[in-house]
C-alpha cells in the first residue's frame, strides 16, 4: 500500500468517526447537551469502536445493544427502559445508515 493510499484511508476514517461523534451529540443519553452545558466531546471517546463495528458489519441490534450497554454501564444512568432501548435502535439506525450513506458517496473508500 502507497503513503498517498495509507493517507486516504487515515482520512476516511477520521470522516467515519466525525459523522459517529456528531451523531452521538443528539444521543446525549445522559442530557448533558454537549457544547452547552458539557464539553462538546463529552461521548467522542465512543465513536472509533462504534465505526470499527459498523465496518465490521454489525446489525442495528447489536450496535443498539453497545450504546445500552454503554448508557447503563459505563455512564450509570440505571436499568434500562423500552424508551431508551427504543432511542438506543434510533440511534443505531441513524448511525449505520449515515455511515453506510458515507462510504457509499466517497466510492467506499
Amino acid at each position: 500500500m502507497t503513503a498517498t493510499e495509507r493517507k486516504s484511508l487515515r482520512d476516511a476514517a477520521k470522516a467515519d468517526i466525525r459523522i459517529v461523534e456528531e451523531l452521538l451529540r443528539s444521543w446525549d443519553p445522559i442530557g448533558v447537551s454537549p457544547g452547552t452545558a458539557a464539553l462538546s466531546d463529552e461521548y467522542d471517546s465512543y465513536a472509533p469502536h462504534i465505526v470499527w463495528m459498523v465496518k465490521g458489519g454489525c446489525v442495528m441490534e447489536d450496535l443498539a445493544a453497545h450504546l445500552e450497554r454503554l448508557s447503563v454501564d459505563i455512564m450509570g444512568i440505571g436499568q434500562s427502559s423500552a424508551a431508551s432501548r427504543a432511542r438506543s435502535l434510533e440511534f443505531a439506525a441513524r448511525i449505520i445508515n449515515r455511515l453506510r450513506r458515507a462510504n457509499v458517496s466517497d466510492g467506499g473508500k
